[in-house]
């Protein structure tokens, strides 16, 4: 609750600078004007709870008229880029960046013609470019950011397995998203005293072939906030369970789908936080002045990944989390 308060106050001015641009709510004549268009990037198909949060925020929030361009998920960079152009020809008024690289895609493709862009998530905006603080953005874009939880997911990880002394992290060498994520892990992991084994892949194969080659010692397999592997969620799973790998990934659909824990967001969860932000926007608030707000953070465990890997959790932390029975 606490990450979830932490802008509270500049939210509060913000949202009452909303209110003086356009009521979001009733006879408004922008809201009974023409639908907006939200033009939705997504380079792969695990953000996309976000884009169903997104859709069931703006629902329940009410405000203007939607209408949405979505072509699908677009994992090949080049496409990526030319998605993002199709979708400011289109006439988006807006566009949701389901991922960092998309995001960053979305931002270039606008900025001629101004285009904003709400991200639902993107990893340490500070450090990609997406915004130069997350109180006040500065620039044309804002949305859900995550980071720092990180830190406490291998933290939460080595309480579960004990004596863990190596953790193997993959991780698509060309994403932005992760190469934030590692900085973070690294200082973690000197600070828990235990070591990292980081190798970079690249795609489905070259996961599959780094993951073929792992030591038979691996206890542990932490994904960090990687869209493209977190996609593989169930086959990285089933290749865990199989070889009794204690697995963690950055989100609750993650354990959902088999992986022993995470502490870290929901993705639909993530979507609904940015259906404000977006509402914001479309009453003409610019994104400069719209914070950056933080996914709120949980503890998720899968109670049949510990036990056919022989693990048992404690009552305590069985307390403290949200819990994926068999």
């Amino acid at each position: 609750m606490r990450s979830s308060l932490r802008w509270l106050p500049a939210c509060v001015v913000v949202l009452a600078l909303a209110a003086l641009v356009l009521p979001l709510r009733g006879g408004a004549p922008e809201a009974a004007g023409r639908p907006r268009v939200v033009g939705v990037l997504a380079n792969a198909a695990v953000a996309l709870p976000a884009y169903e949060g997104f859709r069931a925020g703006l629902a329940e929030l009410g405000g203007p008229p939607v209408s949405f361009l979505f072509g699908g998920v677009v994992p090949d960079d080049p496409a990526l880029a030319a998605e993002a152009r199709r979708l400011v020809a289109g006439g988006a008024d807006l566009i949701l960046a389901l991922t960092t690289k998309a995001a960053l895609a979305a931002l270039e493709a606008g900025r001629e013609r101004g285009v904003p862009v709400v991200f639902a998530p993107a990893s340490n905006p500070l450090q990609t470019g997406l915004a130069q603080s997350l109180r006040r953005p500065g620039g044309n874009a804002t949305g859900v950011t995550f980071g720092r939880q990180e830190a406490r997911r291998l933290e939460w990880l080595l309480r579960l397995v004990p004596d863990l002394e190596s953790v193997y992290v993959p991780y698509t060498r060309d994403d932005p998203s992760p190469l934030a994520s590692l900085p973070v892990l690294r200082e973690a992991a000197r600070t828990l005293g235990v070591s990292l084994t980081l190798e970079a892949v690249d795609g489905r194969e070259g996961l599959r072939a780094a993951l073929a080659r792992l030591p038979a010692g691996t206890r542990a397999i932490l994904v960090p906030a990687d869209p493209a592997i977190s996609s593989q969620s169930r086959e990285i799973a089933a290749f865990a369970m199989q070889r009794g790998i204690a697995l963690s990934m950055p989100h609750r659909e993650g354990v959902e789908q088999g992986a022993l824990m995470s502490y870290g967001f929901t993705l639909h969860g993530v979507g609904r936080q940015a259906a404000r932000q977006a509402l914001l926007v479309l009453s003409g608030v610019p994104p400069a002045e719209i914070p950056v707000e933080l996914a709120e953070f949980s503890l998720s465990l899968n109670l049949e990944a510990a036990h056919r890997i022989g693990l048992d959790v404690s009552p305590l932390m069985l307390r403290q989390a949200y819990v994926v029975a068999p």
